[in-house]
This record gives C-alpha cells, structure tokens and sequence, in this order.
C-alpha cells in the first residue's frame, strides 16, 4: 500500500513539478525499494509529456529515458556496494 501511494505522488509530480525533479526524486526511491522500475517509466512519461528530439544526437528524443534507465542499472550496481543498504 505503501508503494501505490509513493507511486501515485511521484506520477503527481511529473505533472507538476519541473521535468528533472522527478528524476531525482525516483532516483533517490530507487535505493530506498528494492527493484524500483517505475523510474523507468518516469522517464517514459517525461519524455511524453516534455521531451523533444535534440538535433545534436541525431534527433534522439528519448533522453529522460535513457538517464532513467541508466539511473536504475547504477542504482542496481550501487546497492550491491553499500554497506547500510546491505543491512536490510
């Protein structure tokens, strides 16, 4: 139940809070729940709702996904790593 809410909040604040607030906010989640895909589809809905391609990267227009993929694969690496983590 307590994910749902925590869910919910966190797809509120895509709509409401500047596109890079979000990301940090699932990042941070990402070491407090064990396997916390929904950053990924944080960064799915950002780049619906703000993204744009960027000429410089041959019209890439995924970008809040792939930093939010690669933000989970790091925090999967990270936890591994940390020793208050590790304690759970």
């Amino acid at each position: 139940m307590k994910r749902i809410i925590i869910d919910a909040l966190l797809f509120l604040a895509i709509l409401l809070l500047p596109p890079l607030a979000p990301l940090i906010v699932a990042f941070f989640l990402s070491y407090y729940f064990e396997s916390f895909y929904e950053i990924i589809f944080v960064g799915i809905f950002i780049d619906s709702l703000y993204g744009r391609s960027l000429s410089g990267f041959y019209d890439f227009s995924h970008l809040a996904t792939f930093i939010s993929a690669v933000l989970f694969v790091l925090s999967i690496f990270a936890k591994k790593r940390l020793k208050f983590h590790s304690d759970r």
